[in-house]
């Protein structure tokens, strides 16, 4: 099977992990795969190439090169003769929806040549439907997508049930959105005994003191104002707990996020280390993950968490509850107090019961949310779509 992947971007973020993933474990099974990028390439392109797979960048930045940027992809598409197109996130459904209309119509009039518009699938990485105050042109394109859903993809992917619900809920075709959750790479994602010592080596810290940490990209849905505000409270409480954060914008030199943890006195509380090669080796050896989001479909970081053996307090948001189970701690989103009391009270349990709580988390990953049962999940419907 031959599929092309169509997507806004390849920086680091939930969907791309996905992508990439897929890539990597699809092609274990002879399948080709083509990754275009609307943008352009980011830091995960050169990890597809590792795995073979081709990488092509249109590089559209500007909206005066969206209609030659639309056209390159139907010419690209039409060469490369894929038997599926899987796009990611609401600007490539849009994009991958036209596209495949333009092709059709092209096939329409030129009927000497075999019909050659692939299966399209588009991909829903996103809990909550993007309103017009979050960004003018996001909600336009994801209400613009609402409309054609019924008309223009052959199905559509969410990747959590709250996903499926609140897309349906705002106009989405029900009959053709179909569930396929994430699955998470528990080989890479592993417990590791040095880990823990290796990561307060590299911050300065005790050997024995507990750390909190959060993981991902600064960004406002990550509502990481509420991450520091908890932060200050289990401080006052705890004095000898330290936090680390890691990912894009997670880094010295980002001013706004500087001054947040400035005027909380948590300079030296907080280690921001910015993006890591070795993600899995610096969240095996966490005490405990955190995470803050208002809203998410299915977080991965939390799966790497728990793949790591690591116990995780989170925000009821997207199927993050379904996600932890009883592995870990739930709570509200946008409530900075009972997310530190949910930190405190799994890092004031003690270094067995910690342990054991972890190895819960990494069980219940391991036996329900496996990576190549999500892969086989979309090539099986890949190949439902395909008889049709």
């Amino acid at each position: 099977m031959k599929i092309v992947h169509i997507i806004s971007g390849l920086g680091v973020g939930g969907a791309e992990v996905c992508l990439c993933r897929f890539v990597e474990q699809s092609q274990k099974d002879s399948v080709q795969n083509v990754v275009i990028s609307l943008s352009g390439e980011g830091d995960v392109a050169p990890r597809l190439r590792r795995s073979g797979c081709e990488v092509l960048a249109l590089n559209m930045g500007k909206s005066w090169r969206t209609l030659y940027v639309l056209l390159e992809l139907v010419r690209l598409v039409r060469r490369i003769g894929p038997d599926v197109v899987q796009t990611w996130m609401y600007h490539a459904d849009l994009a991958g929806g036209l596209m495949v209309f333009i092709s059709r119509l092209v096939d329409w009039f030129d009927l000497r040549r075999p019909r050659s518009t692939p299966t399209l699938v588009w991909g829903v990485h996103h809990t909550a439907f993007p309103r017009f105050r979050e960004g003018f042109v996001l909600g336009a394109v994801a209400r613009l997508c609402a409309r054609l859903s019924s008309a223009i993809p052959d199905a559509i992917i969410c990747c959590a049930d709250a996903a499926r619900v609140s897309h349906i809920k705002h106009g989405y075709c029900s009959k053709k959105i179909y569930l396929v959750r994430n699955g998470f790479d528990t080989e890479l994602f592993r417990p590791c005994k040095s880990a823990r010592d290796d990561l307060r080596m590299k911050l300065g810290l005790p050997a024995d003191c507990r750390i909190v940490g959060i993981a991902g990209r600064y960004h406002a849905i990550k509502d990481i104002g509420n991450f520091i505000d908890a932060v200050a409270i289990v401080g006052a409480r705890e004095p000898d707990i330290q936090f680390v954060m890691m990912g894009h914008g997670f880094s010295k030199g980002n001013g706004h996020l500087e001054d947040r943890i400035a005027v909380k006195g948590l300079e030296s509380r907080v280690h921001l280390m910015g993006p890591t090669s070795n993600i899995q080796e610096s969240l095996a050896g966490l005490d405990v993950f955190c995470l803050s989001s208002r809203s998410e479909g299915l977080p991965t970081v939390i799966g790497e968490a728990m793949s790591c053996g690591v116990p995780c307090v989170a925000t009821d948001v997207g199927d993050t509850a379904s996600l932890i189970g009883e592995t870990g701690v739930v709570v509200p989103p946008k409530d900075s107090i009972r997310l530190a009391d949910g930190i405190l009270s799994i890092v004031n349990l003690s270094s067995e019961e910690r342990r054991e709580l972890g190895q819960r988390a990494r069980h219940r990953i391991v036996r329900h949310f496996p990576l190549h049962a999500a892969c086989r999940g979309y090539l099986r419907l890949y190949g439902r779509l395909r008889v049709r």
